[in-house]
């Protein structure tokens, strides 16, 4: 086993690379089936204690040499157990004292939910089992499990605002791990609160097994947040980070707490911003750098016209544009029948905009015009919620839609696509994506059961009158009220 041969050339204990490669070894041990207690007395016999930088650098190598994110996932628990009570910068930190501060949330939602742990449900799941015929425990019980799924909005902020930054900074694997063990925790509390709910009952020793998993699998995921997630992002994240995590959390919610104070940086604290190359972040990224090479992206597309060109050509001296004059000189592909009856009916008209010398901006389109203020608000106003991924499979822009079910961040602008689904959905969303950019198919659809709604979500190929790629439209509508329709309501009989 490659964990055995590496054992073979040891370094010196106080030399960073020996360190990281002792940890590499005990993690090797870990995923090729070794003992638990081997692998925590390699740890205890090499270390003092542990940085998370290391232990998350160890990860992402394991990941970069070829190992599925999910098997590091189904040994998260492992792993954090064996380095608990050794992790050295797991100390209380300046932002979490300050209200509002997103890490001060996290950590008082983490607090809220230790206590509504060890002070209710298990408690209180202790005493049912003693006395199950206790109708009051059973009804405390329900509450604390429907209590303990709020935990969704925790999660949900963590992977849609915390999660995209990381991303950003080349730092993937640790967001790829922890959110597949965020769906699992949501999947074991739905399953305890399916069963306390049930009628009749099951057998109460079933409903102990549950509610127990499910109870230690979020103290892990605590411990993980604030002893290796926090910690990391800290050292990475820039004022003007934590202040985008900050603006967009209410409309996403809150996990058992009031909504918090306001907080923004201040000036001085943007201005002030650390240097992103801290040491940390020069361990994360440079391991990122391997990962991103197995990642292999696609050929870049060519750019998109630049906008400020364009109105320039426009209003300069009357003449059309050369890059339109470019698009309708170059037919890459022969046009299909069906794209040749389109060209015909729709002619050589070129979409564009204009702007008069007050600033009113027209987006003009073959088949008529809106203001920017119109346009703005009808996609604001469409009853479904949509997403935008261009050629590069990178998301551009989202629907603002004030009812949204499925949470979006601007935090999400210029992600990779796939980066932004747990790691159970990946592999679909690339075959999805793959066959789009082949043109092997030009749709696929799903439809599920989501926070109380039914979704009907729907994924579109956009693609030029020549054929060419330009990118997938993701359309997702609650269609629970439109099942519920029957007869008619005419036009000519509404009030």
């Amino acid at each position: 086993m490659r964990w055995l041969m590496m054992t073979n050339s040891p370094l010196p204990v106080h030399n960073s690379a020996w360190r990281q490669h002792r940890i590499v070894e005990i993690l090797e041990l870990l995923h090729h089936g070794g003992s638990f207690e081997e692998a925590k007395k390699m740890f205890d016999d090499s270390f003092d204690g542990v940085d998370v930088a290391e232990i998350t650098t160890a990860e992402r190598q394991l990941i970069a040499s070829g190992l599925n994110p999910m098997e590091i996932q189904n040994l998260c628990n492992v792993h954090a157990a064996v380095f608990r009570g050794k992790i050295t910068n797991d100390s209380k930190t300046p932002e979490e004292q300050i209200p509002g501060h997103p890490v001060q949330v996290m950590k008082l939602e983490n607090t809220v939910l230790t206590s509504l742990l060890n002070d209710e449900l298990l408690p209180t799941l202790k005493k049912w089992i003693q006395d199950g015929a206790d109708n009051d425990y059973l009804r405390r019980l329900r509450h604390a499990l429907k209590d303990l799924a709020t935990i969704d909005h925790h999660y949900a902020r963590k992977e849609n605002l915390i999660f995209p930054i990381m991303d950003k900074l080349g730092v993937t694997a640790p967001p790829k791990v922890m959110w597949g063990v965020d769906d699992e925790i949501r999947g074991l509390i739905k399953q305890a609160n399916q069963l306390v709910n049930t009628d009749p009952l099951p057998d109460k020793y079933v409903i102990e097994a549950a509610v127990q998993k499910a109870a230690k699998e979020v103290d892990e995921m605590i411990f993980k947040e604030d002893a290796i997630l926090l910690p990391m992002v800290l050292e990475i994240f820039t004022p003007a980070d934590w202040g985008t995590v900050a603006a967009e959390s209410e409309p996403i919610g809150y996990t058992l707490i009031a909504e918090p104070l306001p907080w923004q940086p201040t000036e001085a604290e943007l201005a002030a911003a650390p240097n992103r190359n801290s040491a940390v972040a020069q361990q994360l990224n440079e391991s990122a750098q391997e990962l991103a090479a197995a990642q292999a992206p696609r050929p870049a597309a060519p750019p998109a016209p630049d906008t400020a060109a364009v109105m320039a050509q426009l209003h300069g001296d009357g003449e059309m544009p050369a890059f339109v004059k470019d698009m309708l000189a170059k037919k890459k592909d022969p046009p299909t029948p069906r794209r040749k009856r389109r060209q015909a009916a729709s002619g050589p008209f070129i979409s564009h905009i204009t702007a008069d010398a007050a600033g009113n901006v027209q987006v003009v389109l073959p088949t008529g015009s809106f203001t920017l203020a119109e346009l703005t608000n009808i996609l604001r106003l469409l009853p479904f919620e949509m997403t935008f991924v261009d050629a590069q499979d990178t998301v551009r822009w989202f629907s603002d839609n004030p009812d949204r079910v499925f949470p979006r961040t601007t935090a999400v602008i210029g992600r990779l696509v796939v980066n932004c689904h747990p790691p159970k959905s990946v592999d679909k969303v690339e075959k999805i994506l793959q066959d789009f950019h082949s043109g092997a198919r030009d749709h696929a659809d799903f439809w599920i059961h989501f926070r109380g709604h039914y979704m009907y979500i729907r994924y579109f190929a956009i693609r030029s009158p020549e054929g060419t790629y330009l990118g997938c439209l993701e359309v997702s509508q609650d269609i629970d009220p439109i099942q519920a329709l029957q007869g008619e309501q005419r036009l000519d009989s509404a009030d």
